[in-house]
């Protein structure tokens, strides 16, 4: 069975990752299932590991946009303009930069909907296609809210760099109880968004799990009820 889990003996913080496409596909990992995108930024090499699947009584819940640039509810231009790589940002009511799926109005919450991990309308289907294209456009960025982890004596499993390094949890990271109540927190929500022609189109994709609440405490991230 697929459960949420996090990479062991690993440094953890929150943060964005900027850099480009080398290549992705989905995990035959049956213990975790992600989709797993190789990214290099600057001179070093990242993988972004993204939820697809949880069999720990929690549906994906998924919002997809083809056309996020049109939205105009989040600048994504000040992190493409700087250094590629991993930038640590801070979370909390006070965190700067940080993303925020209740309180932020980057998109409509209330639309996420259950994709299946494969087959038909899938994640695999839709970041497979958008991948492919942002590794045939050398222009082409991806920009990615989540969770840091490294481990350097770990070659990385997939990607066969060394160290294994990259972000996870690219999901909403509040309204959790249960054995995930110790992840909850503000303005530290994870997503993805692959952006082509610097900003002008921008694909972007926001995950949550069906047990996540929405109601949600403004300091701690916490379920209300």
């Amino acid at each position: 069975m697929a459960h949420r889990r996090r990479p062991p003996n690993a440094i953890r913080h929150y943060g964005v990752l900027v850099g480009s496409v080398v290549e992705g596909f989905q995990s035959s990992d049956g213990s975790s299932p992600h989709y797993e995108i190789h990214v290099k930024g600057g001179d070093r090499d990242y993988r972004i590991a993204v939820n697809v699947q949880s069999v720990d009584d929690s549906e994906v819940l998924a919002y997809f946009d083809a056309e996020f640039a049109k939205a105009g509810t989040l600048d994504l231009k000040p992190y493409l303009d700087g250094d590629p790589g991993f930038r640590r940002l801070e979370t909390g009511p006070s965190g700067q930069g940080g993303l925020d799926y209740v309180r932020d109005n980057i998109f409509p919450v209330d639309a996420m909907r259950p994709i299946p991990a494969t087959g038909g309308v899938s994640l695999k289907n839709l970041l497979d296609a958008n991948i492919k294209r942002a590794t045939a456009d050398q222009n082409a960025m991806v920009v990615a809210f989540g969770e840091y982890f490294e481990d350097p004596g770990q070659t990385d499993k997939y990607f066969h760099f060394r160290p294994e390094r990259g972000i996870h949890d690219i999901h909403m990271m509040q309204g959790n109880s249960g054995q995930f109540a110790g992840d909850n927190r503000t303005h530290g929500d994870g997503a993805l968004f692959l952006c082509f022609g610097k900003t002008a189109e921008i694909v972007a994709l926001f995950v949550r799990f069906q047990t996540q609440s929405l109601n949600t405490d403004d300091n701690t991230g916490a379920p209300r009820h």
